[in-house]
């Protein structure tokens, strides 16, 4: 039998009998390496989405705003400019305050012909295009106020029907779609498409521009082109100003700005979360590892070929759950990258730096957490192995006269923490870990409530804080799931491998209630001062990332600190109580 198929046969064989322990390690592994292709994705989706919509839109490359009256000169201009391939004829626009099912929003409004237009073709989703009377308006705008085809949008105090919604790329998507306002600092709003007719009808005093949309020669230069070509003497004596595509992708990208770092800091922590899940499930199976190690070398294997065999059975379900993760990510791209729905974004394969990134996290996180038991079982010796003598206990001198006098659970559980000092640096990690999400949670939420208390957000912001929202409790509620397995987990294994100190213990006149107290102690006094780094620790991170940073008030931040520690407590003594069930001379039989 060669080797590669004795490790094949030997991990295979491991999952088969534990699937447990392999469910457990592919919901770990999966989540963290989900949560990162999520962040690592959105930016490509949104630049796959843009440039699916320019292209069924016949999107602009440049487009051209002038405050003329008459745009006819500056177009017949532009007809003529060396490097312009194509050219739309202008677009009467201007901006105005529209009503929505009851509220007030910012709008450019645009006069559109019922033909489709050779440049900015806008693509019709649901209804139809222009006609008298009708108006359409962009999708996301639409979905952030819940409009539909057959309400109706009020104007000038005259209500037009929606008769269809629409797509386009000449303008970023709702809420930094507004481009037709002219001379003066840009106002965040929507778009709105009506006939020509009926938008010089409900113009009132509204200040009026022309929108002139071109195709280049060379699509990837207009910015030269605005600047050698077009340059300030061919622009005539009225207002001109210009917006490329390029400018257009990169606002409709910075709407997620602020998704990406939630999503790739939360594939961190759930990495630190995955570490302490393969940990206490390496821990768990160090007795198994050992005696697995011991027969191989029996028979002649190297130290080499069993790290191999060790290393496997934690390998093959990585490779798994890479696998899922960078699925489960690149699906859900598309949802998270698509601001305010005004893009036509699709699924795309994950790019290699990101599959490099999520494989390299992935073997980051198995290798963190099990490397050092597995080295251990190959170089144990191999007599010392089978024969399985009892394990001394290192004395501590000093620790047990300075708990020599505290009450019986106390001091069990601060002789258990002393024994396994790794055990606490796992419950450490976890527990700093879902401090730190639930943290910055706060700020998040606190920052929303100071903008929406001053009259800083409008619609348009919300919807943009909305999806930052949900993408922040998706990975605090992952996280929060991964840390409770994570606990009932850990204070099962401390149990297990503490039952016979335990037994003893309870021997000696310990109850069940000092035993479940015992093990309680053990996990929270490691706990404690994880909290207290992790609750101004996910603050901080908060800040770090955006800048509108708000402290949360101190009762939350207690509140927040009391409820985690309270949940690693109850989470442990569960399994504690479960563990006291059994007589105590069982454990010591």
């Amino acid at each position: 039998m060669g080797r590669l198929l004795l490790v094949w046969r030997l991990a295979a064989r491991d999952l088969r009998r534990r699937p447990g322990e392999a469910a457990l390690f592919l919901i770990a592994v999966t989540a963290a390496t989900a949560a990162l292709t999520l962040g690592l994705a959105t930016g490509s989706a949104v630049t796959t989405g843009y440039e699916n919509t320019r292209a069924a839109t016949a999107g602009p490359d440049i487009t051209v705003i002038t405050t003329a009256t008459d745009p006819a000169d500056l177009a017949g201009r532009l007809a003529r400019t060396p490097g312009v391939a194509e050219q739309a004829d202008p677009v009467f626009a201007f901006d105005a305050t529209v009503g929505l099912h009851g509220r007030d929003a910012h709008s450019s409004i645009e006069g559109r012909d019922e033909k489709p237009s050779t440049v900015d073709r806008p693509l019709v989703t649901d209804g139809s295009w222009v006609r008298p009377g009708g108006a359409v308006i962009e999708r996301g705008f639409a979905e952030v106020f819940g409009v539909h085809v057959g309400d109706d949008v009020t104007l000038g105090g005259r209500a037009y029907p929606v008769v269809g919604i629409a797509i386009s790329a000449a303008t970023p998507v709702y809420p930094w779609s507004d481009w037709a306002q002219g001379e003066g600092p840009s106002d965040r709003g929507g778009r709105i498409w009506l006939t020509t007719a009926d938008a010089k009808a409900a113009v009132g005093d509204a200040t009026v521009v022309h929108l002139i949309h071109l195709r280049l020669s060379d699509p990837d230069a207009p910015t030269h082109w605005r600047d050698t070509v077009f340059a300030k003497d061919n622009r005539g004596g009225d207002w001109v100003n210009t917006h490329n595509w390029q400018t257009v992708l990169r606002t409709d990208t910075n709407m997620i700005k602020d998704t990406r770092p939630t999503l790739i800091a939360g594939g961190w922590l759930l990495a630190a979360a995955a570490i302490v899940t393969l940990a206490a499930l390496a821990a768990v199976r160090a007795g198994r590892d050992n005696r697995r190690a011991g027969l191989l070398k029996a028979v002649g294997a190297g130290p080499r070929t069993v790290a191999a065999v060790l290393l496997a059975q934690y390998l093959l379900p990585t490779a798994v759950a890479t696998a899922l993760g960078l699925t489960a990510g690149t699906l859900a791209a598309p949802g998270l990258a698509n601001p305010s729905a005004g893009l036509l974004v699709t699924t795309q394969p994950p790019g290699t730096g990101t599959v490099v990134a999520v494989v390299l996290l992935a073997t980051l996180v198995v290798l963190t957490a099990t490397a050092g038991p597995v080295l251990r079982a190959a170089r144990t010796s191999t007599v010392h192995v089978l024969a399985e003598p009892a394990h001394l206990i290192t004395r501590h001198p000093r620790l047990t006269a300075l708990t020599a006098y505290l009450p019986t659970s106390l001091l069990v559980g601060v002789r258990l923490l002393a024994r396994r000092p790794g055990r606490s640096a796992l419950t450490a990690l976890g527990t700093g870990a879902i401090s730190v999400t639930i943290s910055a949670l706060l700020a998040f939420r606190t920052a929303v409530a100071h903008d929406t208390g001053t009259g800083l957000t409008d619609p348009a912001m919300a919807a943009v804080n909305t999806r930052i929202g949900q993408v922040a409790i998706g990975v605090t509620v992952a996280l929060t799931a991964l840390s409770v397995l994570n606990t009932v987990f850990v204070g099962w294994s401390s149990a297990v491998q503490a039952r016979h100190a335990l037994a003893i213990s309870r021997t000696f006149g310990a109850t069940p209630g000092h035993v479940v107290a015992a093990l309680c102690t053990a996990q929270l006094l490691p706990a404690a001062p994880a909290v207290l780094a992790g609750i101004p620790g996910g603050i901080a991170l908060y800040g770090f990332f955006n800048p509108k940073f708000a402290t949360p008030p101190l009762p939350a931040q207690l509140v927040a600190a009391l409820g985690v520690l309270l949940a690693v407590g109850v989470l442990t003594a569960l399994p504690a109580w479960a563990h006291t069930r059994r007589p105590a001379g069982r454990a010591l039989a």
